[in-house]
């Protein structure tokens, strides 16, 4: 589903961006921001320039929704499911351009995006699922961290916060809901 997810943030960018009149150099491509940089360390070609990188950062389960009730009602029929499992995705877009301005134009641009769309739609095993994007502030140490890890120089960047990806894999069991009572006279 998180594939799923960026791959529809991606596309619904590049549309933005080209309905914008945007010059074409700006564009997002899915991709490993970290991997890309070992790659050209290695002397591959296969390497994404001068276009906006988007990357799963971390996932993390919502807590404010862990306890949800395993009864439901569906017209008269009683559901006893699995608790779905909420999460978060924290999703990093690095601007990898030869020119550190385009790259802050890249970054504006994103933020652009996602000030006028802050839901993106999609549909996930024939479900449809809603993401809120709020923007994350990550702080200067954590930054920090966070190239660390990811083992690059850092690039001009910004991390958003994708809110409320619901995953429910498990068979929902059921019965119907007892509407009426016959009444028998004889009781022996």
């Amino acid at each position: 589903m998180i594939d799923l997810l960026l791959e529809q943030i991606e596309t619904q960018i590049n549309g933005y961006l080209r309905l914008r009149g945007v010059p074409s150099i700006y564009k997002c491509a899915l991709g490993d921001i970290s991997v890309h940089d070992k790659n050209v360390e290695a002397g591959s070609e296969d390497e994404i320039m001068e276009s906006i990188i988007i990357s799963m950062a971390s996932v993390e389960e919502e807590q404010a929704l862990k306890n949800n009730y395993p009864l439901r009602q569906s017209g008269s029929t009683f559901l006893k499911e699995k608790s779905a499992i909420y999460i978060n995705v924290y999703i990093l877009f690095a601007a990898k351009y030869a020119s550190y301005d385009t790259a802050l134009k890249a970054i504006s641009n994103i933020i652009y995006f996602f000030q006028t769309h802050r839901r993106i739609s999609f549909a996930a095993d024939e479900q449809a699922q809603e993401a809120v994007l709020n923007l994350h502030n990550i702080g200067f140490e954590n930054l920090n961290n966070l190239w660390t890890v990811l083992g690059g120089r850092y690039l001009p960047s910004v991390m958003y916060k994708a809110r409320l990806l619901m995953y429910q894999a498990a068979p929902p069991l059921g019965g119907s809901v007892i509407v009426e009572i016959e009444e028998n006279e004889s009781l022996s």
